[in-house]
């Protein structure tokens, strides 16, 4: 009786072992793979570590609807998933709203941009966290367009698209928008209070023409570095140019033509020189 006993309790427990096998057997991909199976909660907390959006920065384009223009290079538009993205146009710089043509400015933005689909092409973001970006419509650049209207500045400190440049200076020449003001302020130089190089004293100049820039090889670089300034072959031939330092204009007869550290401008720009007359 006890041998039959003793027979039953040992092919019980291997009955139980042959049952808890295939059991481990299941759950060791699950510990291979990471240590055992995961809870609701361990789910949770994974999905969370997810980046919840793409980056900015592997954002090649963003596109929306213009739902709001605050000036004349700064719009709001409203994406697919109804997020609203600040955008300030990349290169130019538009008349504050309070400056001269400044409304001008932002009624012509206006026209070509409210209420339409745009694609942005990011650039990056600015110190006050709005996205900088050339804007576009209709496959048109609207950044450019702004710049032909002569309703917005190159931004030469940022930025050194030859064909933004030559924008500019085709505006000036042609004295369309805000360059049928003989001498108007730039918007930087207009919020911090520096008035236009004609009309300043000689500290004001100096203080306004120190926050400008000159072309170096292609790239917008801030005046007063000793590096050496090789004169850029895509700059458009004007016939004029104005070197930084002195805010002196040369002509195509002068000797400083494209020598000294500038870039070519319109013959109204800067004071004549004294060899050549400007």
């Amino acid at each position: 009786m006890k041998n039959t006993t003793r027979t039953a309790v040992v092919a019980a427990l291997a009955l139980a072992s042959g049952l808890a096998s295939p059991l481990r057997s299941a759950a060791s991909p699950d510990i291979l793979r990471g240590g055992g199976a995961s809870s609701p909660q361990s789910s949770v907390a994974a999905s969370s570590a997810q980046p919840s959006a793409v980056s900015d920065a592997a954002r090649a384009e963003i596109r929306g609807r213009v739902v709001k223009v605050a000036d004349g290079d700064t719009i709001t538009i409203l994406d697919a998933a109804n997020v609203q993205h600040k955008i300030r146009f990349h290169g130019i710089d538009a008349p504050e709203k309070s400056q001269a043509f400044g409304q001008k400015s932002k009624q012509h933005l206006s026209s070509l941009v409210f209420g339409k689909d745009v694609c942005v092409k990011y650039k990056s973001r600015d110190k006050y966290g709005r996205i900088l970006g050339t804007v576009h419509v209709d496959g048109k650049d609207v950044n450019l367009e702004m710049l032909r209207a002569g309703l917005a500045w190159h931004y030469k400190r940022y930025d050194s698209t030859p064909a933004y440049a030559a924008a500019e200076l085709e505006a000036r020449q042609n004295r369309r928008g805000l360059w049928a003001d003989s001498n108007p302020t730039p918007p930087e130089d207009f919020r911090h209070g520096v008035k236009s190089a004609a009309t300043s004293s000689p500290t004001a100049a100096q203080t306004a023409a120190s926050s400008r820039v000159e072309y170096r090889a292609g790239n917008a670089m801030p005046v007063g570095s000793r590096t050496a300034a090789p004169v850029n072959d895509t700059w458009p031939d004007t016939g004029f140019w104005l070197s930084i330092n002195s805010n002196k204009r040369h002509n195509r007869k002068c000797e400083n033509y494209r020598k000294t550290r500038g870039y070519p401008c319109s013959k109204d720009e800067g004071t004549p020189c004294g060899k050549c007359g400007g």
